[in-house]
């Protein structure tokens, strides 16, 4: 009986519009991840589309939607059979229990499994369509989509169809489940948020239910080579997170088993109470009143009926759970997900918000979309429509009244988010709440957004024959709205509710974007109110239900005031639209991200063939900048004097623009004639006579960059208000050309008919030592006089010889005293300044003053930077070092000569209260300060390994500074964080992983593996010996220009002070010149009390060494004799909070050999944790199991 209840209810399901219309839905969002080449998921890079990587994560991201497909399947079969009073019936056949419950839902979630089967089906399609590149597809494994499905799919698909089988038996309810639903995928969220630190998860892996987090811990380091050629094993996390959970899963289906009443209940019949028949009424004498009329009476239903339908929602036991959910996933985002590179944040206002707009708002489309649908819908689901559709009620008093209650619910649902916001803040002892901001950059903003959200989702159901089918046409919008842009669809007046981002920043407020917003708002609310009025006008009353005589009677309907306000919000959406079109499209370029690919594409094979033409260089600049931050406008006035120094004639001069940057006058001494690419902001002067070698001329040019009305995307960032920042590079021409602007990607090279690689000149290519690795920033003179408004503070590089105000004008004059680089930066808002003048260094921050908590430490990190570098490596050549604070737009900080900008969104708000966090604050202070010498002393020849001379120097330098701060105890954090994101971006490369040495400004290897390369070499060899290489290396090329130095003159100058020692020359060769990892692991650590009362620990330790090529392909290498590793013992873990040198019981570098050893140490207490490499110095590909618990 089992199977044949299992069999009908499979035909059952596949008869059902649900299994393929869900089927079709997931298998078309499949098929767009991988046929699409906007579109990726577990892919990119090195990786193939339809690698194994890439086949699990789709697999197992498919899995957490399909959740809610899987209820509906699983739920239906016993809640269907209450619905249609069949369930007594049936049990009152000699159908059993267990046949029954466990046959129905074996027969649902086979249908669930075979549903499923969409998923692999068009991953495989997907990847054989003919318009997909081939480079990005490997081989279709069936091994690999075998194992997705068995292994990665069923589990999770099973373990959420029990549970909510379970739910549906106990409550009998589609709505109680889906509600279940919903909380599940909340808790869930909230789970994720709360393990989301590296440290949690190995934690994560056991409890993430879908076995996503086991998945990612399982594959962290997987590289390229690995993601397309296997699977993950099924050992370790990925096979107890199944272990786990499947358990579960059939844990709760006997809990249905118990809780199902399958039998009838047997009651006592009552016998039904006589019924006296009441005398005949004599008909009423007087008629009845009419319905009232007039603004008065429609304002009282409104109201009434308003206040009405709210209470149905409020009312609603679902509201409270939704709401609740919705609290709680706001909440666990507020309280654990404060963390910037595992530094706490202060819970600032403006990041509140932010957080509640990410967190909450994803309730809100529930909510409306859940509820439209209920109100729309109630009076025929209770079927009372023909009564209350009899009365003399119009028909606005059903349409408006509902969709304000929902609207005003929603708004209500914004105001207790924002509460708990504020709840939040005091909790952390944060009380400076900013009540307005809530106000005008959260609650009014949203309460328009989500208005809209409303009206739409009313409207729909309006139009629908259906509930479920005006619920599908929301998810159509949704799903719309997430993949329109990627398709090249983005123009905000077709994407309904669109508008223009509204970056949030403490320093600028909302700037002029809430303003470019309130635009679009504006505009789509026109729209809604059209969308009301044809609900209004197709609203369905009495019997008739199809849309086709709803739609003969639209024109008659608009023959009444609904019909001039539709007119009128006809006109104002229009006009509107007019408006926004203007700005976006006509005073503004209107461009796409594939325009923008294709600009690059076009930009590169007319201007690539100029990269090696010789050019003069800039030694002299002289600047006026007229800037006007409320405007946004920046005019420049300059002078550039240029010198041949190429020891050849010079025919041509290539000047270029940034892209929105206008030229309205530029000349060239002696140049007359010129080429213009106005598409390109583009100039080729050409001399009238060749320029000599060391003869000079001058380019004179005037600038503005301005934005002038908005934009669609990408409205400035740069001048505002209160905080500009921009770069010589973008309000200044450029002499020559470079490859700043050129497409990076290999598959949309193909794409535009490039070359597949576009590779920087190689380590051997002498002649690229010309440049510099900034193209064309040569050492210069500055004179700079900007001029802003007179309550702000301009920065502009060198030192202040004069500061005026006149007309409201502020003009301060800049002027360097020796040569540095033509990259700078200017900066104006209304700081607060503090100074201070440390051993004749004047240390000054420029802050916002509403950010005053890290200034102090900044100015420590200053000093111990300058006194460590100074004494190590060379004089520090400027008089001041400044750290100038920009608003939080973008999360970064630079380094300028003796000038830092740095992003509110970091070093200014972080909170460094707890000290087992990472001190964010004092790191990114000594790598910028390190710069100084690092970039602005010297700077690599623009070659590969350039940014090896600069930013892994700055890593090493700051590095050092931290642990002169906090000891090499507290610096293992920070070494394992940059292990951890190492090893984790190197399966994400895009083109090939290279040595150190030949790094191609790929930050995941010159920032962390630069970091940890010279950390091991500087305790390997000594600190000594690398310093004095640096300082062999700042001999040589400080301040000078070409040749400029290359990686190579690093390795040299670092061989030459290691010695003949060929342990520390291979050493050197593995850490630069290889792609070398290690696989380092204590097995067993054992201690044995002696005599003497001392202990000995015996360790057994394995070694592992390889070699990996730019894909990740890896080759078993030997360790040499004589290299030495780290292993010590302790009475705490390494790494944990309160660690510090007293618990290092004993610690010393031993020798170890390719494969497994044993180890023995004597320490004097007894120990605790023991292991291999514990301060994470080494390359380890799972330094997870070094150190292990002494007894282990």
């Amino acid at each position: 009986m089992f199977g044949k209840i299992a069999a009908f209810e499979l035909r059952y399901q596949l008869r059902q519009p649900i299994f393929w219309i869900a089927g079709l839905i997931f298998f078309l969002l499949v098929f767009g991840a991988v046929g699409i080449d906007r579109v990726q998921i577990g892919a990119g890079g090195n990786v193939h589309k339809n690698s194994p990587q890439a086949i699990g994560q789709i697999v197992m991201v498919m899995t957490v939607f399909f959740m809610f497909v899987s209820t509906a399947f699983v739920a239906n079969v016993v809640v269907r059979d209450e619905e249609t009073g069949f369930g007594p019936i049936v049990r009152s056949t000699r159908i059993g229990k267990f046949d029954y419950l466990f046959g129905r839902f074996a027969g649902a979630f086979a249908a669930v499994a075979l549903a499923f089967l969409f998923v692999p089906a068009a991953i495989v399609v997907g990847s054989l369509m003919p318009w997909v590149d081939p480079e990005t597809m490997g081989p279709n494994r069936l091994a690999d989509y075998a194992f997705a499905y068995v292994w990665l799919a069923l589990p999770g698909l099973f373990l959420t169809s029990a549970i909510f089988f379970t739910l549906a038996t106990v409550t009998r309810s589609m709505m109680g489940t889906y509600l279940g639903v919903a909380g599940f995928m909340v808790a869930y969220l909230a789970m994720n948020v709360a393990l989301q630190d590296p440290d949690k998860l190995q934690l994560a892996s056991l409890v993430e239910p879908f076995g996503l987090a086991a998945w990612e811990l399982a594959t962290r380091y997987f590289t390229a080579a690995d993601s397309n050629s296997r699977m993950p094993d099924l050992v370790g996390p990925l096979l107890w997170n199944r272990l786990i959970w499947l358990p579960v899963a059939f844990a709760c289906l006997a809990s249905a088993w118990f809780t199902f009443r399958f039998e009838a209940k047997a009651g006592r019949v009552r016998k039904p109470a006589a019924v006296a028949e009441a005398p005949p009424s004599a008909p009423a004498g007087r008629r009845l009143p009419a319905p009232g009329r007039g603004l008065e009476v429609a304002w009282a239903q409104l109201l009434k009926r308003t206040r009405f339908e709210m209470g149905q929602v409020f009312k609603s036991p679902a509201f409270a759970v939704l709401l609740l959910l919705g609290l709680f996933n706001s909440l666990g985002s507020l309280i654990l997900g404060d963390e910037l590179s595992g530094a706490k944040l202060y819970p600032v206002t403006r990041w509140v918000i932010g957080t509640l707009q990410g967190s909450f708002s994803f309730l809100v489309v529930i909510v409306a979309v859940f509820y439209a649908g209920e109100l729309v819908w109630r009076e025929r689901e209770r079927k009372t429509h023909e009564i209350v559709d009899a009365t003399a009620v119009p028909d606005w008093a059903f349409v408006v009244p509902k969709t304000l209650a929902i609207a005003l619910v929603l708004i209500a649902m914004l105001l207790v988010s924002a509460a708990a916001g504020v709840v939040v803040q005091i909790s952390k002892g944060f009380y400076d709440l900013q009540l307005d901001k809530y106000l005008y950059w959260y609650v009014l903003p949203s309460a328009v957004d989500w208005t809209l959200i409303a009206v739409l989702a009313v409207f729909f159901q309006a139009v629908s024959p259906h509930k479920f089918v005006g619920w599908g046409l929301m998810v159509l919008y949704l799903v719309a709205v997430l993949t329109f842009p990627t398709l090249g669809f983005e123009h905000n007046l077709y994407l309904y509710g669109g508008r223009v981002p509204t970056p949030l920043s403490d320093m600028n407020g909302q700037g002029d974007y809430a303003r470019f917003a309130a635009w679009f708002r504006a505009y789509w609310s026109a729209f809604a109110v059209i969308l009301l009025v044809l609900a209004y006008s197709l609203w369905r009353r009495g019997t008739e239900t199809r849309m086709l005589p709803r739609l003969k009677r639209l024109p008659r309907r608009l023959l009444s005031p609904a019909g001039a306000i539709g007119a009128a919000a006809v006109a104002a959406w229009i006009g509107l639209g007019a408006f926004i079109y203007d700005n976006t499209n006509v005073i503004n370029t209107y461009r796409t991200s594939i325009e923008e690919e294709r600009w690059m594409a076009e930009f590169e094979k007319a201007f690539l063939r100029y990269e090696k033409v010789p050019q003069p260089s800039v030694t002299d600049v002289a600047l006026d900048l007229d800037l006007h931050p409320a405007l946004p406008k920046l005019v420049t006035e300059g002078v550039y004097q240029l010198v041949n120094d190429t020891g050849a004639p010079i025919r041509e001069l290539h000047v270029r623009l940034a892209r929105d940057t206008k030229a309205l006058q530029m000349s060239v001494n002696g140049a007359a004639r010129v080429r213009t690419f106005d598409r390109f902001n583009y100039r080729i002067f050409t001399f009238d006579t060749p320029l000599q070698p060391g003869q000079r001329t001058a380019l004179s040019f005037q600038t503005v960059m301005q934005q002038r009305g908005f934009k669609n995307s990408g409205n400035t960032t740069r001048i505002v208000d209160n905080g500009t920042f921009v770069n010589n590079f973008e309000f200044a021409p450029v002499v020559g050309m470079d490859r700043a602007q050129l497409l990076q990607d290999r598959a949309k090279r193909r794409k535009y008919g490039l070359p597949p690689q576009l590779r920087p000149p190689k380590l051997e290519d002498r002649a690229a030592q010309a440049r510099n690795y900034l193209a064309n920033a040569d050492w210069v003179n500055a004179d700079i006089r900007v001029t802003t408004d007179a309550d702000q503070t301009p920065v502009a590089p060198g030192y202040r010889i004069s500061d005026s105000i006149k007309g409201g004008r502020r003009t301060i004059r800049f002027r360097t005293d020796a040569p540095v680089l033509n990259f700078f930066s200017v900066q104006s808002a209304r700081y607060a300044i503090r100074r201070e003048v440390y051993k004749g260094v004047e240390l000054a921050i420029y802050y916002d003053r509403q950010h005053p908590w890290n200034v102090d430490r900044m100015i420590k990190a200053l000093e111990t930077g300058l006194d460590y570098y100074q004494a190590n490596f060379s004089p520090y050549q400027f008089h001041q070092a400044r750290i100038i604070e920009f608003p939080g737009y973008e999360q970064f900080a630079q380094a300028f000569a003796n000038t830092m900008p740095y992003s509110e969104g970091i070093g200014f708000v972080t909170d460094n209260t707890e000290p087992e966090k990472i001190d964010y604050v004092t790191y990114v202070t000594a790598h910028e300060l390190a710069h100084q010498w690092w970039a602005h002393q010297i700077i690599g020849a623009d070659m590969q390994g350039a940014t090896a001379l600069s930013e892994t120097l700055a890593q090493y330098s700051a590095l050092l500074v931290m642990e002169k701060t906090y000891g090499q105890a507290g610096i293992r954090k920070f070494l394992k964080f940059e292990l951890d994101r190492y090893l984790r971006s190197r399966g994400g490369e895009l083109v090939e992983e290279l040595p150190l040495i030949r790094v191609e400004n790929q930050p995941y290897i010159h920032y962390r593996k630069g970091s940890l390369v010279m950390y091991l070499l500087r305790d390997r060899i000594g600190e000594a010996k690398v310093n004095a290489a640096l300082r062999r290396l700042l001999a040589q090329y400080a301040f000078k220009g070409a040749p400029y130095p290359r990686s190579q003159d690093l390795v040299d100058a670092l061989r030459a002070e290691a010695g003949s020692d060929p342990v520390a020359q291979q050493l050197i060769t593995d850490l630069f010149e290889k792609i070398t990892i290690y696989d380092l692991s204590t097995k067993t650590a054992a201690v044995k009390k002696r005599a003497d009362g001392r202990y000995d620990v015996t360790l057994t330790v394995e070694a592992k060494k390889a070699y990996a090529d730019g894909r990740g392909q890896e080759a078993p290498a030997p360790i040499p004799a004589g290299e030495v590793f780290d292993v010590g013992v302790f009475d705490a873990e390494p790494g944990k909070p309160g660690f510090a040198a007293k618990n290092v019981l004993a610690f010393r570098r031993t020798p170890l050999r390719s494969g497994p050893q044993t180890i023995t140490l004597t320490v004097d207490k007894p120990p605790r944790f023991a292991g291999v490499d514990p301060y994470n110095k080494q390359i380890d590909r799972n330094s997870d199991d070094n150190a292990i618990r002494v007894g282990d």
